[in-house]
């Protein structure tokens, strides 16, 4: 494999506790891991398996080592990995719309620079959101490795653990028995991965389509609701407006700031965060107690 070794530059500041928190807690085991202070994963790029390891910032930087099969992929390896640590924010931007409600003004303040955790491959995320409705993030983690172990491609990694990339939807739709053996939960909920599997492989839901669009294919499948699409915006498609009224950590916060805790007149107040709705989520988040919000040690 190609190794190359690149410094990414952001716009300072850029607070990493919940940005690699979140990416180590939610880690998919053969596909990411914290190794040697640095989260790595493996993707799927044009060229072949590629593997993107990236440190903790500093000065402006975050060092980002690639390996890379076809090093034609290296512009695309890149892009992918800024979206994955969100380093084209403008964070004074942010902070003067989020700071401007009084109820996030001093969680801004102690932390600016909060950044939306997004991923490298955008169709498994989508498939992780579906598998991760409605159970605890230990869970998912489980039944998504499980899921890698039986069908994921094999890695080589000469400098860690990782061992496969998470499968492809078509690699899922060529084995839908041991899909169904292997996700153990509701019947409807597997149901509901391959459907959606099935969509991301003939292209009704299309990944590159403006993210309303893609909300809006989701929610047209059966069995997948607000929750998962408005993850799938944050996460996959990287959609810094997206927001989550009805996820059980910012219904918890909200109530703990003072602010409406049901699902649509939190909605309602949270139009005045836009277009950071996405960033007032890790705010939000990072008011309770959880491996997402905590540096990896």
């Amino acid at each position: 494999m190609h190794r190359v070794r690149l410094e990414l530059p952001y716009t300072s500041p850029l607070e990493p506790s919940n940005l690699y928190g979140h990416l180590v807690a939610t880690a998919v085991p053969g596909v990411e891991e914290w190794r040697e202070g640095a989260y790595r994963s493996t993707v799927r790029l044009a060229g072949g398996p590629a593997i993107v390891s990236a440190r903790l910032p500093a000065g402006g930087v975050v060092p980002v080592e690639l390996l890379l099969t076809d090093p034609d992929d290296l512009a695309d390896a890149v892009g992918r990995a800024r979206r994955l640590l969100d380093l084209d924010l403008d964070p004074a931007a942010a902070a003067a719309v989020l700071g401007a409600d009084p109820a996030l003004a001093a969680l801004v303040a102690a932390a600016p620079g909060r950044r939306v955790p997004g991923t490298l491959d955008p169709e498994a995320m989508t498939v992780r959101a579906v598998v991760g409705q409605q159970i605890a993030t230990a869970a998912a983690r489980t039944i998504t490795g499980r899921l890698v172990a039986e069908l994921g491609a094999p890695v080589s990694d000469p400098d860690g653990g990782l061992t496969a990339l998470f499968p492809a939807p078509a690699a899922l739709l060529a084995h839908e028995g041991r899909v169904r053996d292997v996700l153990r939960m509701p019947d409807a909920r597997r149901r509901t991965v391959l459907t959606v599997a099935r969509a991301l492989a003939d292209g009704s839901v299309d990944l590159a389509a403006p993210p309303l669009e893609v909300r809006a294919a989701l929610l047209a499948l059966p069995g997948v609701g607000p929750w998962t699409a408005d993850t799938v915006r944050m996460r996959a498609l990287g959609d810094p407006d997206a927001f989550l009224a009805g996820d059980l950590g910012v219904v918890l916060a909200a109530r703990r700031l003072g602010l409406p805790d049901r699902p649509a007149p939190l909605e309602r107040h949270a139009r005045a965060w836009s277009p950071y709705r996405a960033h007032a989520v890790q705010y939000l988040w990072a008011t309770g107690v959880h491996a997402v919000n905590t540096l990896p040690g």
